[in-house]
């Protein structure tokens, strides 16, 4: 809470407080309790390990998290910060604060996107704890407005409340103005974006503005400018990883691999335990066949989020893969192996069987190899991803299961009918089973056939056979719950079903179940006009019937 006196700065009560202090050292939480009590805290909780802390945060919110950069296990503080932004897992308005020894502070200290929101050297005093505190929760009162409407993704709520503070030039003007400029490019505002960097940019040189400039730039298409802007902004400010990442991811998209696989090295050299950029590393190495690249990355990952929280099945089974590709079976396996002690939901066991079918096969195990395909092919009703559905397709002509294969296939390219990538993996399994000619059958008949539904469903729309059109494209949306045309046409002749043949709630749900999982994909989907506009006449119609 903060109070202010006559002619005075803001007070602040620190009585109310949650305190969370993560480190590894009891001497540490015990010295770190006791100083943060001396303030008036009574609410404080420890937690010696990132297990510990994870199950706190889950059970309650925190004002203050007090967290050392070295815990004394793979994973650092700053990993766990980046988990916890990158899940939401805390809100904007907690104060995260890393702690650091002096001696390590250069390789703590970045100018990275996931920042804590301050750093305190080790040792300190009690008053040096306090003033730094005061200071924070001051900035945090100012924005805490802007920080609910961050948690909620209200945009343009906002931008307005940013135009308040700007507007009053207080010494919060520039956290006010990185927000806003956020806050346009969330909004698509490309634009309003870019003249709002260029203006900041007049005012002085700032890091931040430079870089969000370059962001609205790549927004709009012009990658050449950006990444002109980034490599300039990084040789002005080596330490800003942040830059890196967006000039690596520039490149990637404009097909050079090789330079941004170059730039993300350069950033890991700075601060080599990114999990986040390691697995970037990995996969654009993984897209142009350098496995061994692969296998030093994901190591790396694995390695450090072993007995951690943060690790993802998908660092064993990308690992897992990498290894098989380059004849390493034994450590394939192996990683498998040391993956099933960790990951026990049934997705992940099918996801990481399937790679351990392909290298037990590769190794000649058939019995195991059976084994582990049986289990991946599993049916729990759910739709495998794109991933998994490449590791079961290769799992399955390793075992020369070619129809199961083709099958599976088949309804990830329905699934997702655009994607170059994925019809450049799948080139990539049947190099050794059939070749190119083989792939390029598979994905035109796959594509032909949605195609064929899609338009006959169409005809029978056109024809006033809305009932009709609406059963074969729900059917197909709930087959393809990726396939954005299959689902927005579906939404749309349900709609149109509705609006002719009177109010049907279930179908009514059911097209905005549809709506809403297009605009999860791409909420700028050129068919969600029409959906909002046939939503809107089936509200006037029914008005009665929806209870408005």
């Amino acid at each position: 809470m903060l109070t202010t006196t006559a002619n005075q700065s803001p007070v602040v009560s620190f009585s109310d407080k949650k305190v969370l202090i993560l480190d590894d050292m009891p001497d540490m939480r015990t010295t770190m309790r006791n100083q943060v009590q001396s303030l008036g805290v009574s609410n404080v909780s420890l937690a010696s390990n990132v297990k510990e802390a994870l199950n706190q945060i889950q059970q309650k919110s925190f004002d203050i998290i007090f967290c050392d950069y070295y815990l004394g296990e793979a994973t650092d503080g700053q990993q766990f910060l980046e988990y916890l932004r990158t899940n939401n897992a805390i809100s904007r308005a907690t104060l995260f604060i890393m702690i650091t020894a002096e001696t390590g502070f250069n390789s703590v200290i970045t100018a990275a996107e996931c920042m804590p929101d301050d750093y305190l050297l080790k040792p300190f005093t009690g008053e040096t704890l306090k003033l730094r505190l005061e200071r924070l929760l001051e900035r945090k009162t100012r924005l805490a407005a802007i920080d609910k409407l961050q948690d909620k993704g209200a945009w343009p709520e906002i931008i307005k409340a940013c135009d308040e503070i700007i507007a009053c030039k207080d010494k919060y003007i520039v956290d006010a103005m990185r927000i806003k400029g956020n806050a346009l490019l969330m909004l698509h505002q490309i634009d309003a974006a870019i003249l709002f960097y260029q203006n900041a940019l007049k005012i002085r040189e700032m890091p931040w503005a430079k870089l969000g400039l370059a962001r609205a730039l790549k927004f709009k298409g012009d990658g050449e400018q950006a990444g002109q802007l980034l490599e300039g902004l990084i040789t002005e400010n080596p330490r800003l990883l942040a830059a890196y990442d967006l000039l690596g991811k520039i490149h990637s998209e404009s097909g050079d691999t090789e330079k941004a696989l170059s730039v993300l090295d350069n950033a890991c050299k700075i601060a080599p335990h990114s999990l986040a950029r390691q697995r970037s590393i990995a996969n654009l190495a993984e897209s142009t066949g350098d496995f061994a690249k692969v296998d030093k990355a994901l190591s790396v990952v694995v390695k450090q989020t072993k007995n951690s929280p943060l690790r993802d099945s998908k660092d064993y089974a990308k690992l897992c893969n990498a290894l098989t590709e380059t004849g390493e079976l034994e450590r394939a396996v192996n990683v498998i192996k040391d993956a099933k002690d960790h990951f026990r939901e049934t997705t992940e066991m099918k996801f990481l069987a399937a790679y351990e079918a392909v290298a037990q096969s590769k190794l000649g195990n058939k019995d195991l190899a059976e084994k582990a395909l049986e289990l991946a092919l599993t049916d729990d009703g759910s739709i495998p991803t794109e991933a998994t559905s490449l590791a079961l397709a290769k799992a399955c002509l390793a075992q020369n299961k070619q129809e199961l294969a083709f099958n599976i296939l088949k309804a990830a390219v329905q699934n997702n009918p655009d994607s170059n990538k994925l019809q450049e993996d799948i080139g990539a399994i049947f190099k050794d089973h059939g070749g190119a000619d083989v792939a390029k059958q598979l994905i035109e008949s796959s594509v032909k056939e949605v195609i064929n539904l899609n338009n006959d469903a169409v005809q029978k729309a056109r024809a006033g056979q809305y009932t009709e059109a609406a059963a074969m494209l729900t059917e197909a949306a709930l087959r393809l719950p990726n396939n954005l045309q299959i689902l927005s046409n579906a939404a749309l002749s349900i709609l149109m079903d509705v609006f002719t043949n009177g109010f049907d709630l279930t179908k009514f749900t059911r097209a905005k179940e549809f709506q809403d999982a297009v605009v999860a994909q791409n909420d700028q989907y050129p068919k969600l006009a029409e959906i909002n506009a046939f939503q809107i006449k089936i509200q006037s119609k029914y008005r009665q019937e929806i209870g408005e």
